[in-house]
Formats: C-alpha cells, structure tokens, sequence
C-alpha cells in the first residue's frame, strides 16, 4: 500500500480498459486537490483516460457518473469537488432508464 496522503479511485470495467485492466488505483495527494486535478494526474499515468470521462477536457460527460465516497460529484463541486486523504472515487458508466 502506498505511503503517505491517498485515494482511491474504482473504475468499472468498462473503463478499466485504459488502465491495463487496473480497476483500483491508488493516487497520490498533493495538497490543494480537486477531481480536475486528479483525473489530470491519471491521465497522464493511463493517457487519454480523461477524454473518456469529460467532454471536450471540461465537464463530466453525460454517459459518466463520478462519485467522491458515494456522492455524486454533479452535485457536490462537479470538476472542482475537493479530495482528501481516504477519499474514495467512483467512476461507473451511467445507467440508461427506459
């Protein structure tokens, strides 16, 4: 387990495709932390992983659900929503409703 200040981001298998089929990931804190910043991180460790989350590199596309400990970031801070040490993020494919 890493050392230090981290997170922990869950991806679904879906997305886990473009991280060598790593559905958990252990990420580093470096102080002043938003989801913006840290999808910023995996995207540089698992490149183009953020063009599959956000549209056009800004918000979170419509087909993407991001949860920070079980909130939906869409209505927490959306890109902006502050991490913490502990924090645990969920990226999941949104579910369709028919």
């Amino acid at each position: 387990m890493p050392q230090g200040n981290t997170l922990t981001v869950k991806l679904a298998t879906a997305l886990s495709c473009h991280t060598g089929n790593q559905k958990v990931i252990d990420c580093s804190l470096m102080g002043d932390d938003t989801l913006d910043s840290l999808l910023n991180a995996l995207d540089g460790q698992f490149p183009g992983i953020k063009e599959m989350i956000c549209k056009d590199g800004a918000g979170i596309t419509d087909s993407i659900n991001v949860y920070v400990n079980g909130d939906n970031v869409r209505y927490l801070m959306g890109m902006e929503t502050p991490l913490k040490q502990g924090d645990v993020v969920n990226i999941i494919p949104a579910a369709a409703a028919g």
